[in-house]
């Protein structure tokens, strides 16, 4: 239940804090004091759209925060804090929302930052707000079937998500399928794409990503082996000859710097120095006229070279750029066009796998329609006798389902409420005869039979007594009661009959000070709650007629409980 709101700087109220209590509690006052937006605070809280207009003007950021006890039955709440990681209480959630002009809006559970999905999900079990989306769903004839649903037991809730996981695979199969259909010259025309890339790789027989390097060089020694020839000849006639040859003059420094030794320790390093240069020129001419041994132009060898390296930078071009690249194209090749070679897009095998999950849906769609059927005769004896106590006990209330041939998420069945508010009147559809009196009582002939079986601690009523008065009134206030005996209700009204069956009573005023406006709100006492009736009922002249009237409803209704 929610235990503390705390408002400041949202909308007209500068700041506001207020505690409530358990059972059933009214908020009353003049119109346009405030009393919807605290409900809106209260929405915000759970995850409504939060918007900068909402901020007070002339304010850099509205905060709203409340306190909610969590009941014992809750673990629904504890397992989503559990899941993302909230800090767990004492059984208490502190939730924070704030509201900036500029910059981002901040959530926060126990303290911690979170997302608003996350309170949105929360918000499900806490706290249930009647409003315009109620008439919504009432008066949507394609929601009804959420309303029965909603009222099954859990073994129904556990077939239909069996259901709409099958559902989903149906779908995704029938997907596919009909672009099977729909796209079958496409999908022959990449098919011949891929056999004609896979004939081409496979043709080309790689085997080795770094081939096309490796023959790159041999193609290069190949192309210059003549001029590999004529230079290596040269640089050897450079050091054979015997008068001017490298080896001869190399020979000479190497013996004057053996001389130089002779003068002195500090030549021999130079003498060292050149010598290793001997030996090593002399190493790389034995080296140079080995690989001449070796080497030798093969014309066919070549040719092939050639043409095997002219293929891969084809390849490359094409599947490329490296022949790394040409080798992963030509994996995706193989695993696409084996999925048309093994089935996995053969139009046969698919339609077979949607004709056996579619006897699936069929068989289960029939058990939810069966269960369902059950569920709606227990919910419209439910409904009449709600409706009974609103009030309009000669109205007459049914629920008609029907099956079609189509899937849906929800089974095969069509949900439609239909009702005959007067005698002698046919059932028609809900959508298309009820009054906004009428609708009203419905929703609250719901809402009290949903009560029993929602997680939410707290329910809240934003004038739903609108369009009724006198007898009808009474009815919903006693009504209102009833379900604050095991849910918390906080309602806004302007009944005096839904105020006197409250418990509490609260006054929400407006004051205008230094030309801004505030908002304040507080509890009545028995004094203050009876003259606050008897405006509701006389007008601002309370009369002392006026007050007894009052004290006569209060007392009527204290009877009655």
């Amino acid at each position: 239940m929610l235990v503390e709101l705390d408002i400041k700087n949202f909308a007209i109220i500068k700041a506001l804090k207020v505690r409530f209590q358990e059972h059933m509690t009214v908020l009353i006052g003049e119109t346009g004091a405030g009393k919807s937006i605290i409900i809106d605070a209260v929405s915000l809280l759970m995850g409504g759209r939060g918007q900068k207009e909402m901020v007070r003007s002339g304010e850099k950021k509205a905060v709203v925060t409340g306190l909610f006890e969590i009941g014992e039955d809750s673990q629904k709440i504890t397992n989503l804090c559990e899941k993302y990681g909230l800090p767990d209480s004492d059984g208490q959630l502190v939730i924070s929302r704030e509201l900036a002009v500029k910059g981002r809006n901040v959530v926060r559970i126990n303290g911690q930052l979170t997302t608003i999905n996350v309170l949105r999900e929360l918000g499900n079990y806490l706290v249930d707000i009647h409003g315009q989306n109620d008439q919504q769903i009432l008066m949507d004839q394609d929601r009804q079937i959420d309303l029965v649903d909603n009222y099954a037991s859990d073994e129904f809730k556990d077939q239909l998500k069996q259901y709409q996981d099958e559902f989903v695979t149906w779908q995704k199969l029938t997907d596919r399928l009909n672009h099977l259909k729909s796209d079958a010259q496409e999908l022959a025309q990449k098919q011949d794409i891929l056999t004609f890339q896979n004939e081409e790789l496979s043709s080309a027989n790689l085997t080795d990503p770094n081939e096309d390097e490796q023959l790159e060089e041999e193609y290069n020694e190949l192309n210059n082996y003549q001029k590999i020839v004529d230079t290596a000849n040269y640089l050897m006639q450079l050091y054979d000859d015997e008068e001017h040859g490298i080896e001869t003059l190399v020979g000479n420094a190497q013996q004057a710097a053996n001389d130089l030794t002779t003068y002195g320790s500090k030549f021999k390093d130079i003498a060292k120095t050149i010598d290793d240069g001997v030996y090593a020129l002399s190493d790389a001419r034995s080296e140079l006229s080995n690989v001449l041994d070796e080497m030798d132009f093969d014309e066919e060898r070549f040719q092939y070279v050639t043409n095997r390296l002219d293929l891969l930078n084809s390849l490359k071009k094409k599947y490329g750029p490296s022949l790394q690249d040409v080798f992963a194209f030509y994996e995706k090749v193989k695993k696409e066009l084996g999925q048309y070679q093994t089935g996995g897009l053969d139009e046969e095998k698919l339609q077979k796998s949607v004709t056996a999950i579619e006897q699936k849906l069929t068989e289960r769609a029939d058990k939810l329609h069966q269960a369902r059927e059950k569920v709606a005769r227990s919910l419209e004896e439910k409904i009449k006798q709600e409706l009974a106590d609103l009030y309009m006990a000669k109205a007459r209330f049914a629920i008609a389902i029907s099956s079609t041939k189509t899937f849906t998420k929800k089974g095969t069945d069509e949900v439609v409420f239909l009702i005959a508010p007067n005698p002698g009147e046919d059932l028609l559809p809900l959508v298309k005869i009820v009054s906004g009196g009428e609708q009203s009582r419905l929703i609250l002939a719901l809402k009290a039979i949903f009560s029993r079986v929602e997680p939410v601690g707290t329910m809240i009523f934003d004038e739903i007594d609108t369009g009724v008065s006198g007898r009808v009134s009474a009815a919903i206030g006693e009504k209102l009661h009833s379900i604050g005996e095991h849910k918390q209700v906080i309602a806004i009204t302007h009944s005096p009959q839904v105020a006197a069956a409250s418990d509490q009573k609260y006054l929400v005023a407006k004051q205008v000070k230094d030309g801004a406006t505030y908002t304040q709100i507080g509890p009545l006492t028995q004094e203050e709650t009876v003259t606050a009736i008897a405006e509701m009922m006389a007008g601002s002249d309370v009369t002392q007629a006026a007050k007894q009237n009052a004290k006569d409803l209060m007392r009527s209704f204290k009877k009655k409980k």
